[in-house]
């Protein structure tokens, strides 16, 4: 007898041992990682859902909707080996398009019921947690008017479109192509009219798509189009020869500011990547800094060109680079080089803010200034910056001197129009007459167009 009660304690001891150190005390948890309170029809509705303990038994995803019940998922896992750790993570993603079911697709509330068991302590006890969530379905999509009339537009040029939106609207702009321009309210003119500032780029098709388009908290989108014509540019080619001379005075100046590009083995190599590489990286930048741009406009007068100052290379101009008699590279020049005597000032464009001050990539010592809506201006390969980032400046005011630094072979300026992220014809932007007829003349008349009750 004695010896039966110790084998069945040399049993039971280490059995209580296993179950005390493996008991499972902690139920599961969830939380909604995208769950927006009003959604649409491709809205994701995500859900996670974690154990700590040892894993899920059973999920169940219920939708309920006017006084009516229906499982979406349901799920059970098998009870793992004493050794082992069951399901323990899971991440559902539910959208009404596809989880719904076109009998419950219809507008208004409904609600997503997730209920939760893990594996239970000696097969009897389990732990359940169950949990609602209320949401709003929305179908209908914002509503368009376009206000401005005709509106004109060249290859690599700009344009101003004055359009109005429903209440529910909560992003807006133009898409042309694959570029999406944001629109911005308009002050003091009817609530929900905005004005975008848009461009088609330089190497975009004159038969390229162009769109207004308007998005609600839920995600639905309509678009529309617009009355336009579109004018084709033939832009002009150029030969560069690079000489060992060259390449050795911009590539060792603007190794030592970035860290962007290194040696790439020979002079040629290095030079290519700078050329093209850090070329992309600084244009990415200027998208950041429109993305952040002020929403109102700035100035109210036509932008100034570089004082007495010679146009040496034009906007979009295609370049084809050759050493040693060989075609080695292809670029497209997006501004304005404009030479005046050396180390000449260097005057704001326009009124605005600026956002850059310091040196850039290929553009060496840059002043990057903010006009507002999206509009940017660039002064690049100055010899010395006379602002600091964040200082207001006017136009005419004095922002640096012209130099050479970046990828530069003399002293100039090198000047651009960013908007929203492409570079722009700045000749549109430096004659009165266009900015008056394309851009001041459309927020005037939209401000004082009467309002709708």
């Amino acid at each position: 007898m004695k010896k039966r009660l110790i084998v069945l304690l040399f049993l039971l001891v280490p059995f209580l041992l296993y179950s005390f150190w493996s008991w499972d005390s902690s139920p599961p948890t969830l939380y909604w990682r995208e769950a927006p309170s009003t959604v649409g029809r491709d809205t994701k509705i995500i859900v996670e859902i974690q154990d700590e303990g040892n894993g899920l038994q059973s999920i169940e995803v219920v939708l309920a909707r006017s006084g009516s019940g229906r499982v979406l998922l349901s799920e059970t896992y098998g009870a793992p080996w004493p050794w082992q750790k069951g399901v323990s993570q899971r991440s559902i993603a539910l959208s009404p398009e596809v989880s719904f079911g076109e009998d419950q697709l219809s507008e208004g509330e409904f609600w997503l019921e997730v209920n939760l068991q893990d594996q239970p302590n000696f097969w009897l006890w389990a732990r359940e947690v169950s949990e609602r969530r209320s949401f709003k379905l929305d179908l209908t999509p914002p509503q368009i008017e376009v206000r401005s009339g005709q509106h004109y537009i060249r290859q690599g040029g700009s344009e101003a479109i004055v359009y109005r939106v429903s209440q529910d609207t909560v992003a807006s702009g133009v898409q042309v192509g694959e570029h999406v321009f944001a629109g911005y309210p308009l002050p003091e003119s009817d609530k929900g009219t905005y004005v975008c500032l848009f461009a088609l780029a330089q190497d975009q098709p004159p038969q390229t798509s162009m769109l207004v388009w308007a998005e609600d908290a839920a995600g639905n989108r309509d678009q529309t189009s617009f009355r336009k014509k579109v004018f084709p540019v033939r832009f002009r080619n150029r030969e560069i020869h690079l000489t060992d001379l060259l390449m050795n005075t911009v590539v060792s100046e603007i190794l030592e500011h970035t860290n962007e590009v290194t040696q790439q083995g020979t002079l040629l190599k290095t030079f290519l990547k700078i050329n093209g590489h850090l070329r992309d990286l600084s244009h990415r930048h200027f998208e950041e800094f429109s993305r952040q741009s002020a929403g109102r406009l700035l100035w109210s007068e036509p932008f100034l060109q570089l004082s007495k100052s010679q146009v040496e290379s034009a906007f979009a101009d295609r370049r084809t680079y050759y050493y040693q008699g060989r075609k080695v590279d292809q670029q497209t020049h997006l501004g304005f080089d404009l030479a005046s005597l050396a180390h000449s000032p260097v005057e704001c464009a326009n009124d605005g803010i600026v956002v850059l001050a310091d040196y850039l990539g290929i553009y060496g010592n840059t002043v990057l200034v903010d006009h507002g809506l999206g509009l940017l201006s660039l002064y690049g390969h100055l010899s010395s910056i006379e602002v600091q980032k964040g200082r207001w400046v006017k136009r005419g005011e004095i922002l640096g001197r012209t130099g050479q630094t970046g990828l530069a072979a003399g002293d100039h300026l090198h000047f651009s129009l960013i908007l929203q992220g492409v570079q722009v014809n700045p000749l549109e932007w430096w004659d009165q007459r266009w900015v008056r007829e394309h851009v001041l003349v459309k927020l005037t008349g939209a401000r004082s167009q009467p309002k709708t009750r």
